[in-house]
């Protein structure tokens, strides 16, 4: 081929990659130069109201009204997924403290690929590669609040959950307080409150979520909106009540200190994925 021929075909191929570059088709992942930021937002409601704390006017579904004063909880490895295969780590651990509103929203501005995104993944709790004594000294909040007993494992670090409140104990009568708090359980035989009792290896009640929303395509520029949406009473509620295997959960049935209750850890583990569930919306960007 020429000279000419060549600086021909180079004018050509120029042309042709600088249309494709150019292109944003709505169908194929496409690197791109205006980031993709998604801010993810929680929702809380019990019996399918919203959320107000303090308040003794919830139902849970042994038919006991009571409150909600404190809710901390611990999410890891919560990713976003799309129809074309990817997936975006939007944080690896995340630490929501309801009376703390610097802790109520995720911000992740790392850049998301163009496309269409369907699910949105987590694991409530830390699994058995994160939950260290100390391991996150260094967020002093989670550490501070949601450390571990030592008597329920030595070697385990912090709680998944703490979801507090009161309750009546009979309609209109007396009440009393609840502390639904999960997380590991390994026992060495020392535990005054579990004599003699020595677990070989841990008990983990962490699980992982998977949630649908309706696919959502985020253009470059634009941003994506997550809610998390999580109903409460969705941890007392036995949501297969035909298998056979009884998860409703009646604060009466277990003292007010469940940490180590390998029952009531066993029943919330079951209920807890049904608690959430999730939608997306995309603002703004290039159409």
């Amino acid at each position: 081929m020429s000279r000419t021929g060549i600086l021909r075909l180079a004018a050509v191929l120029a042309t042709l990659l600088s249309l494709l570059l150019a292109g944003c088709g709505e169908d194929d992942p496409v690197a791109t130069e205006e980031p993709i930021s998604v801010d993810v937002f929680f929702d809380f409601t019990v019996g399918g109201q919203p959320l107000v704390l303090n308040s003794l006017t919830y139902d849970n579904p042994a038919g006991r009204k009571y409150s909600v004063k404190v809710l901390r909880f611990v999410l890891t490895d919560i990713r976003l997924h799309s129809e074309q295969g990817n997936n975006v780590k939007l944080k690896d651990l995340h630490y929501f403290n309801i009376a703390d509103p610097s802790s109520q929203t995720i911000h992740f501005d790392g850049g998301v690929p163009h496309a269409d995104w369907n699910r949105v993944t987590f694991t409530f709790g830390l699994d058995e590669t994160r939950n260290v004594r100390d391991k996150y000294i260094s967020m002093t909040k989670f550490h501070t609040e949601m450390a571990w007993p030592t008597g329920l494992g030595p070697n385990l670090g912090y709680h998944y959950m703490q979801l507090e409140g009161n309750y009546e104990q009979t309609p209109g009568g007396a009440t009393a307080g609840y502390t639904t708090h999960t997380g590991a359980r390994q026992l060495d035989g020392t535990n005054p409150m579990f004599p003699g009792i020595v677990d070989a290896t841990p008990h983990h009640h962490h699980f992982s979520v998977d949630l649908p929303v309706t696919p959502t395509h985020i253009h470059e520029g634009g941003s994506g909106e997550v809610t998390l949406h999580v109903e409460l009473n969705g941890w007392y509620t036995d949501h297969a009540p035909a298998d056979g295997n009884d998860t409703q959960y009646d604060f009466t049935d277990y003292p007010a200190m469940i940490m180590g209750n390998l029952e009531a850890q066993d029943k919330l583990m079951s209920n807890g994925p049904f608690c959430f569930s999730a939608s997306m919306e995309a603002q703004g960007g290039h159409h």
